[in-house]
């Protein structure tokens, strides 16, 4: 396994779960920038084995972790949906 940072994983997925309930665009290109937006707010957790996938998880399964991920998840949408890069229709 090479080196990998498992908080875009947790990131990703957090935001699958909610986007539908959030009133912003669902293009790659927004969804892409609300991850990097949340990403470089939140601590990264790197591991580069099994076990320290496991262990991050473990000690992640925390309600202020998931609470962190939604509130920069939240302020990224609200960024992105002000200054949207995705090609505009009718532009």
């Amino acid at each position: 396994m090479k080196c990998q940072n498992v908080m875009e994983e947790y990131v990703t997925r957090k935001l699958d779960e909610v986007i539908d309930s959030l009133d912003c665009c669902k293009c790659d290109q927004c969804r892409s920038d609300i991850i990097s937006y949340a990403l470089n707010r939140l601590s990264p957790k790197y591991v580069s084995t099994e076990r320290g996938k496991a262990f991050v998880k473990v000690n992640t399964m925390s309600s202020q972790f998931e609470i962190d991920i939604l509130t920069a998840i939240y302020e990224g949408v609200e960024i992105v949906k002000k200054n949207p890069r995705h090609q505009q229709k009718g532009a």
